[in-house]
């Protein structure tokens, strides 16, 4: 691989360094590339290759134009690089490519199109990929891509891919059918395309919600019997104490309190030093809130208000607030603890209160610890618990002993800054 040329390039997204390569077929690869990079660590990388339809002539039957000036707009807040391949239509050349596109005009999916002509479904290959990111002596990349197979065959050769960052879709009418032959067979990370609720309730009269819980590597939440199963290393353990104190109150259900007894505490041991506060705590009782009315809120040496949310028949016993919630819908309840001062909260569990608040879309920050050393297993699993998140919403991250997963919802106000700090730090 030979730098043949080089230099500042202003566009409308930005100005980038651009890099023209030349491998040993005497092809050019061009690097677009925003910032000092030489030698960095999780490296915001785009493999991307080239789509003349798309990019030239505006063809409305793929997103490949969308995803690279996303990548591009993103390479210029956060630095970076694009990579881009001469690899017209997944590698089978703009010729193939439109004898394929003829077959599709007739009924037949991208797949089926390519088996008819004796084509591979995926030609593509990132050897030349591999060998720009050596010459930068990057340590490792976070690949901006929706393509597990890209994930694959990166490590493949010798890349250390410690994130992934999801390229966002919106496609047109003529689109939906190619993205969704993509995401059923050919596992890309797309969400379906009546995945979304496009109504989203006003964040502003509801405290700031953060749910977080950990996943084994089958999926699992809890142990059979309901009881916390112990899923999280040490790392992980201390990010979740570090952000017990940035928030005002921690929450959890019923089934949660009554197998596990949790403390919901900030601890000194585990931190290394002594709290900043204690958050208060909040029950979600729904029909259980019975049960619960003579919940035990005195905690040595540890003042907080405790919350029950639930019927309003429940009585509660003295140091014990309750928030009225005759149903399942969420929003009124949150209300009022606003109106209590809660002005932030981080929801722990268990999976069938989580669930809720994502069904109702009633939060700004998701994150998901899961043990397992991969990330495309990772991301699907997530997807498996959680209904109503969409794989094209995950950012996967390496951490710990397993992947931190992070999603934001859409009309969060939550920035990059604040979402690095509360997901990562």
């Amino acid at each position: 691989m030979i730098l043949t040329a080089s230099t500042v390039l202003p566009t409308q997204l930005g100005s980038f360094d651009v890099k023209i390569y030349r491998n040993h077929k005497g092809e050019e690869i061009t690097a677009i590339c925003k910032g000092d990079l030489q030698g960095h660590n999780d490296l915001p990388v785009r493999m991307h290759s080239a789509c003349f339809t798309a990019e030239v002539l505006g063809s409305l039957k793929c997103d490949c134009k969308q995803q690279l000036d996303f990548a591009l707009s993103y390479i210029a807040k956060h630095h970076g690089m694009v990579i881009y391949l001469p690899q017209e239509g997944r590698g089978i050349g703009l010729s193939n490519k439109i004898k394929a596109y003829a077959l599709q005009e007739q009924g037949y999916d991208t797949i089926e199109a390519n088996a008819m002509l004796n084509l591979p479904i995926d030609a593509r290959t990132y050897d030349d990929a591999a060998q720009i990111i050596r010459l930068h002596d990057l340590e490792s990349v976070q690949l901006l891509t929706n393509n597990p197979l890209k994930i694959k065959q990166l490590t493949e050769l010798g890349i250390k891919v410690t994130g992934r960052l999801p390229v966002p879709s919106d496609p047109t009418s003529h689109a939906v059918d190619y993205l969704e032959t993509k995401r059923q067979q050919m596992g890309h990370m797309l969400a379906s395309q009546n995945a979304r609720s496009k109504t989203i309730p006003d964040p502003i009269s509801r405290p700031f919600i953060h749910i977080n819980f950990a996943i084994d590597g089958h999926a699992n939440t809890c142990c059979p019997n309901g009881e916390a199963l112990s899923v999280s290393c040490n790392s992980d353990w201390q990010r979740v104490h570090e952000l017990r104190q940035k928030y005002d109150a921690i929450a959890v259900g019923a089934n949660t309190w009554l197998n596990d007894s949790p403390k919901l505490t900030v601890r000194e041991e585990v931190l290394g030093r002594e709290p900043m506060r204690q958050p208060a705590r909040i029950v979600f009782a729904g029909k259980r809130a019975a049960k619960l009315q003579n919940l035990e809120v005195d905690q040595p040496n540890i003042h907080r208000a405790t919350f029950l949310v639930g019927s309003a028949t429940v009585r509660t016993k003295r140091g014990l607030t309750h928030v009225n919630a005759d149903d399942y819908l969420l929003a009124q309840p949150l209300a009022q603890l606003k109106q209590k001062k809660v002005e932030s909260m981080l929801v722990e569990g268990g999976i069938t209160l989580i669930q809720s608040f994502v069904s109702q879309q009633l939060y700004d920050l998701v994150t998901i610890y899961v043990r397992t050393p991969s990330i495309c297993k990772a991301v699907r699993l997530a997807t498996e618990v959680l209904q109503g998140i969409c794989a094209d919403q995950i950012e996967a991250r390496a951490f710990g002993e397993g992947i931190l997963l992070s999603v934001v919802l859409e009309q969060s106000q939550l920035d990059a800054r604040k979402k690095q700090e509360l997901a990562y730090e």
